[in-house]
């Protein structure tokens, strides 16, 4: 009795101090508020290493505030990337962050956690970075299993003196692991996975959201810009995409749609998920439009971008909409393409 009941106990125990560590690692992405940081390290050293092969990870350290408390934490530092992170294509590579023996209320990991930045560090490039962020947040309105994201201002601070300091607008990107806790589910890395092996429902919303964002860089056999994620209580697998700079509803001017797509510019929807019958079809779209005045709110909410831009972005969604509730358009667009596999 004695024996159970000590088992008893040292379960709670674990059971307590994984929640608490999952708890603390979220905490980043339990807030929506933008964050400001600063990065102080040698950032001509930093910018200039980004070859794929050879980057390396620079000491750094970042310094914020939280509740009236200032935290200075070290921190290492390293490009990644691959299109952004040629200097041929943008100046301002996006990075991996990773604390060192974290012991604060926000960065409390070791994990790497990516930070994406404007392609160049100008107000136009922002306004694409904003676009991207808010395709971010409207697939978290769509589905929880999304990836979380939080806006940062980051202050780039040179330590060496030789590089001049900046400011822009970046975000955080939820990492795998921190998912992997929130949802109790596990990365599957297998290439070579059909679409139609993944959860039926789940992936027609993944498609129709990469539909509604003028999204055809991804694939789900080939895990590009796809996260194959396994979960225990839906007994399969579940595709979670993420990087959507090469999106319609973005559109930078360097974008443009993979060959095999039969369309001229990323602005163009073409749909890439798998046939389904007439009436799983129209229930993925009335899950959309369960969803529109959430979708709408979130954007007419938005303080980031300007005028023009959030035009834009209500134009586009507007579109996607006037597709999904005209039959014959549904057909055209939609059915027309889908993928039998």
């Amino acid at each position: 009795m004695r024996h159970a009941i000590f088992n008893l106990i040292l379960y709670l125990l674990v059971a307590l101090v994984f929640v608490v560590k999952v708890e603390a690692q979220s905490k980043l992405f339990d807030s929506h508020e933008p964050i400001e940081i600063e990065l102080i390290t040698n950032l001509k050293n930093l910018f200039r290493d980004v070859n794929p092969k050879t980057a390396h990870y620079h000491e750094s350290i970042l310094f914020y505030f939280y509740s009236d408390t200032s935290y200075s934490i070290p921190v290492k530092l390293k490009t990644r990337g691959i299109f952004r992170r040629d200097k041929t294509n943008c100046n301002l590579p996006p990075l991996s962050l990773k604390p060192i023996n974290a012991n604060d209320e926000i960065f409390n990991t070791s994990r790497k956690i990516k930070l994406v930045n404007p392609c160049f560090n100008n107000k136009r490039y922002e306004q694409y970075l904003f676009k991207e962020y808010l395709a971010y947040r409207i697939f978290n309105i769509l589905t929880e299993y999304s990836f979380r994201v939080r806006l940062a201002r980051v202050i780039y601070i040179d330590n060496s003196g030789k590089f001049k300091n900046f400011i822009t607008h970046s975000f955080f990107i939820e990492p795998i692991g921190y998912l992997e806790q929130r949802l109790n589910v596990k990365e599957i890395k297998t290439q070579g996975i059909i679409q139609n092996a993944t959860y039926r429902m789940l992936l027609d919303r993944m498609a129709f959201s990469q539909f509604m964002i003028g999204n055809t860089d991804w694939s789900v056999p080939k895990l590009h810009n796809i996260k194959l994620v396994y979960s225990d209580s839906l007994y399969s697998l579940i595709p979670i995409p993420y990087d959507f700079d090469f999106c319609g509803l973005v559109d930078p001017p360097y974008t443009k749609p993979p060959d095999i797509i039969p369309i001229n510019h990323v602005t163009e929807r073409y749909y890439r998920g798998n046939c389904r019958s007439a009436d799983e079809f129209k229930t993925t779209i009335d899950f959309f439009l369960s969803k529109k005045e959430d979708i709408y709110n979130l954007i007419y909410s938005d303080t980031l971008l300007n005028k023009k831009n959030k035009l834009s972005v209500i134009k586009y969604i507007d579109n996607f909409y006037n597709i999904i509730t005209n039959e014959r358009l549904v057909k055209k667009e939609i059915i027309d393409n889908c993928r039998n596999e």
